[in-house]
């Protein structure tokens, strides 16, 4: 056993995560809430809906609601299709370049219909797996996208799996156990984006997260060093062995990743390296509005690593479209917002819209963020007009809803609106709202309502 392995299992089995700093709580509330929003708006899209059929023909019966609806799975089949459902439009938040929230809260959820647990227990759990998850995974230098890697799938069941090992209070040696399982299932490529394999990956390792805990209380060992040692995940992941494997992870229970880091809650359903300059975009359409007879080209100038995460630059389907830049920029500067009725119906079909993404070019530039390396200081978009003149936008640094520059209250509840009243109409919206707001104070998840949802 390495001691990073051993620091882990400390944490998640000690007392740090039984009153975990307010900030942190907060941090966790947002991603509920958040998730929750675009799970319900996913819940129609087809992986979705191919998942629950799935789910639901394999279905013994269980206790857990399927999308908080009528129908209920065993929990492994539950965040198996929340968490698809969740990440399908693209739509959900991200911390340290992982989409955290779509796996942990529908396994959490899940596994707390089978406990019966309380909202506070649910949300130190999704801390416990927050926190490991993002320890873990910046262990490793390199940018684990440009290696191919989907970094949600390679790492969801750890996170997810640790953050069941604190909900339902497994000890030392089955946490162990349960860890050593979830790293066997570290899975995910890039060249699945765009498709809905993507959203299947972290469904995928939510699912694996139930399934590890399951089976390291049912007496399934695994080996020791499977994280941390010379033949675990974490050096396999390594090929040029910089990894730090080996030290203890001391940072947990006392600097909080939840309150360093915060969470990233996406203001446009697209991939994240997009937010900038489709917010940059936006400014320019609400400035300017330009013609599109009257554009000769537009540059859209970001960091190499987020070039190379957007790489449908014709896109075909709605699900290609998400990983687009310039689908993001043209719909941005075309109609002023890029939201769900941009990625649904005919809107990518429009002819204007076509004639102005094949005028879209990508100017890759160095990854010099400050804070987070991956991207460039600032992303900027730039249109050149027939008549000789320049339109530029104002540098976008922290794109509205980055944990930098976050939504308010009312901004995450617009979202939310926006996400889950097409779905189960203004009067539940608000409540379910309402209810996730107060989940510090849930007595238990059955309190949450049951949904209108009819996944089939």
């Amino acid at each position: 056993m390495g001691r990073l392995t051993e620091s882990i299992v400390e944490f998640l089995t000690g007392e740090a995560l039984a009153s975990p700093p307010a900030q942190a709580v907060g941090v966790a509330v947002d991603g509920f809430t958040d998730c929750i929003g675009v799970m319900i708006a996913g819940s129609g899209e087809p992986v979705s809906r191919h998942l629950a059929s799935y789910a639901l023909a394999r279905n013994g019966g269980g206790p857990s609601r399927l999308l908080l609806g009528p129908e209920r799975v065993h929990p492994s089949l539950a965040a198996l299709v929340g968490a698809g459902a969740a990440h399908a439009l693209d739509y959900d938040d991200y911390a340290f370049g992982n989409h955290v929230s779509a796996l942990l809260v529908p396994a959490l959820i899940a596994e707390a219909e089978r406990s019966g647990a309380s909202g506070a227990e649910l949300l130190a759990a999704y801390l416990a797996g927050f926190e490991v998850w993002g320890e873990v995974y910046g262990r490793e230098p390199a940018h684990l996208h440009s290696r191919g890697w989907h970094p949600t799938g390679v790492f969801g069941a750890l996170g997810v799996t640790a953050a069941l090992c604190r909900l339902r209070g497994l000890d030392a040696a089955a946490c162990r156990n349960a860890l050593g399982l979830a790293a066997t299932n570290g899975a995910g490529v890039m060249d699945n984006f765009g498709t809905e394999a993507k959203p299947y990956q972290g469904a995928r390792a939510a699912e694996a997260g139930v399934v590890c805990v399951e089976l390291a209380l049912a007496g399934v060992d695994s080996g020791p060093h499977a994280l941390d040692g010379t033949g675990g995940l974490l050096a396999a992941l390594s090929p040029a062995d910089e990894v730090d494997r080996e030290s203890p992870a001391d940072r947990l229970g006392h600097a909080w990743l939840a309150v360093r880091d915060g969470l990233n809650i996406k203001p446009h359903p697209t991939v994240g390296a997009s937010q900038r300059c489709i917010d940059a975009a936006i400014q320019l359409h609400r400035d300017h509005r330009p013609a599109v007879e009257g554009i000769e080209r537009v540059v859209a100038r970001v960091s190499e690593k987020h070039a190379a995460v957007m790489r449908f630059h014709r896109p075909r389907t709605a699900s290609e479209a998400r990983f687009s830049l310039q689908f993001g920029v043209a719909a941005g500067l075309l109609t002023g917002r890029v939201g769900l009725a941009e990625l649904s119906g005919d809107y990518l079909g429009r002819d204007d819209l076509q004639r102005l993404m094949a005028r879209v070019e990508i100017e890759a530039g160095p990854d010099d963020d400050p804070e987070f390396p991956v991207g460039a200081a600032f992303d900027t978009v730039h249109v050149f007009l027939a008549d000789g003149a320049r339109l530029d936008s104002e540098p976008v640094q922290r794109y509205l809803g980055h944990a930098r520059n976050p939504m308010d209250e009312s901004q995450l509840r617009a979202k939310f609106g926006q996400c889950v009243e097409p779905v189960i109409g203004p009067a539940a919206g608000q409540g379910l709202f309402e209810a996730l707001r107060d989940l510090p104070r849930l007595a238990s998840v059955a309190e949450l309502p049951t949904l209108p949802i009819n996944p089939r």
